[in-house]
């Protein structure tokens, strides 16, 4: 039994298999660039710009750039066309000889260079890039303002350099206050002896008293050295006299050996 599809029916699935096929053939293609640039009046400003895409970027990719000066409302007005791999001047006299390709269509940046920036450049630009059949997308805007070098806002290098010399010489002063700290709590294994006039007086006072002396010496001298007492010398009489008597003095010598 055959069965047969009324006519509205199978118009309606061919309408659907053919929309399909339209949609599945376009994809959408999304465009990025800064939302605002300070350039200095007299100098070269680069406008950036980039892209997404699914499709691989083909001869027939395009990029268009447009301005609209600040404070007009109305349509934008190209300035600058890139097809092909050549980049086309637009006719609008304000940026004759001043734009400048900048880009790389590979690497999908249609980025580029203005030239002597000047007041009247004031204003909002567009980006707009096609690469069939990713045609379908919304451009993207960046609002300039060009002004004097004193109204400039900090540049993100000089800060960037400033916070990275600030860390490194924290980081040095925190080691070095670490590694004085960690040395005064070490403790300390030097040997530390008597000098020769402590020791002469810690024997003339402790004559006699063996056992002293030896606590004595064995304080002041080095435990790994071998440990000599104090040496007593007496002055005799030689002269042969039987009634002549001279008086003994003594003498203390101390032998300290210090490590």
């Amino acid at each position: 039994m055959e069965i047969r599809l009324p006519i509205f029916t199978r118009n309606h699935v061919l309408l659907c298999v053919s929309a399909v096929f339209v949609f599945a053939g376009v994809s959408a293609i999304d465009v990025y660039t800064p939302a605002e640039l300070f350039a200095e009046n007299g100098t070269t400003a680069t406008l950036s710009c980039s892209f997404k895409s699914r499709e691989v970027i083909s001869s027939s990719a395009s990029v268009t750039w447009s301005f609209l000066p600040e404070g007009e409302t109305g349509a934008f007005t190209s300035f600058f066309y890139y097809s092909g791999g050549k980049p086309f001047p637009g006719s609008l006299p304000q940026f004759k000889s001043r734009v400048e390709w900048a880009g790389d269509m590979n690497k999908k940046d249609v980025s580029i260079r203005v030239l002597q920036m000047q007041f009247k450049d004031n204003g909002t630009f567009s980006c707009d890039v096609k690469n069939p059949p990713d045609i379908s997308g919304q451009m993207s805007f960046i609002k300039v303002r060009v002004v004097m070098k004193e109204a400039l806002p900090q540049t993100s290098a000089a800060v960037i350099v400033g916070g990275v010399i600030g860390a490194v010489i924290g980081i040095i002063i925190i080691a070095v206050v670490t590694y004085l700290i960690i040395r005064r709590q070490e403790p300390s294994h030097d040997y530390e002896g008597c000098t020769s006039l402590e020791s002469v007086s810690s024997q003339n006072t402790r004559v006699g008293k063996k056992a002293e002396s030896s606590n004595d010496n064995s304080r002041c001298s080095s435990p790994s050295a071998p440990v000599q007492g104090p040496v007593i010398y007496a002055q005799l009489d030689h002269s042969g006299s039987k009634t002549s008597f001279h008086k003994i003095e003594p003498v203390v010598y101390a032998d300290i050996r210090k490590n």
